[in-house]
């Protein structure tokens, strides 16, 4: 949610760079452009490039795209302060509003997000990290926030409030569904065990129906809060991934997506 925020006002910096500029060259135009408000956008264009390069989000290959946007934007927006003949005052009070609105803008299109997510993390159960890997170009993180019950994806990498939490494990079970649900895990030899467990076959069936044409399936199940994240596959141990649910008290909750794998749990007392 704030990454796609801040992506949406670098895009949003940059057309607004342009449509000053237009409006400071359009001698038809009956509105005046102040040079205070493109002196504004400037500064949140600065503002908005130490935000998406401090790694409050991870940007990784995406800077390549967004510097040159955020570069561009700013030097059309040196253009348009020098073309500007004199800082022209507003008179009219309907423009005045027009202005504030652009104004204000920008800040909530990132503030709402940040705090949303700021409150997220600092009041979730567990924080999951999940890591897809491709070869040594890609490296993308997934990181989501058990609050309330309800998994919430968030892209906020920085918590000013330092908030500590423990790392922690959870249950790993496998799933097949070719003779019925065979449920089992694995011992510190890493050797098969079939088991059973009310829990997880419930869990286990709900998924199934909701997805029939999955072979197989892995779950992992967090005992302190009762809650499970199910991953269906096309085959009984690999192949495709078919859907991902998470669940509360054996209860379906919703599908999530993922992306890798399972790569650290923080839980908070």
């Amino acid at each position: 949610m704030l990454k796609s925020a801040i992506y949406i006002n670098v895009f949003l910096l940059f057309i607004m760079s342009i449509f000053f500029l237009v409006k400071v060259f359009n001698k038809k135009t009956e509105l005046k452009m102040p040079r205070t408000i493109i002196v504004v956008y400037m500064v949140f264009n600065i503002i908005s490039f130490i935000i998406y390069s401090s790694g409050i989000i991870e940007v990784d290959w995406d800077f390549i795209f967004l510097f040159p946007i955020s570069l561009i934007s700013f030097i059309l927006y040196i253009i348009g302060i020098c073309s500007v003949k004199s800082n022209n005052t507003i008179s009219n009070n309907f423009v005045f509003k027009k202005y504030i609105i652009l104004i204000i803008i920008p800040i909530l299109i990132f503030i709402i997000p940040y705090i949303y997510e700021l409150y997220v993390i600092n009041n979730c159960n567990y924080l999951l990290k999940y890591n897809y890997q491709n070869g040594i170009i890609q490296s993308d993180d997934t990181y989501i926030a058990i609050i309330n019950n309800k998994p919430v994806i968030i892209t906020l990498q920085k918590n000013i409030f330092d908030r500590r939490g423990v790392s922690t494990s959870v249950l790993n079970y496998d799933l097949t569904y070719t003779n019925g649900i065979e449920i089992s895990t694995r011992d510190s030899s890493y050797n098969k065990k079939i088991i059973e467990n009310e829990d997880i076959k419930k869990i286990s069936t709900d998924a199934k129906e909701r997805c029939p044409s999955a072979k197989g399936a892995f779950i992992y199940y967090f005992s302190e809060g009762n809650y499970a994240i199910i991953v269906l596959m096309s085959e009984e141990t690999y192949g495709t991934q078919l859907g991902e649910y998470f669940y509360y008290n054996n209860t379906y909750i919703k599908s999530i997506n993922t992306h890798g794998s399972l790569e650290s749990i923080t839980y908070y007392k």
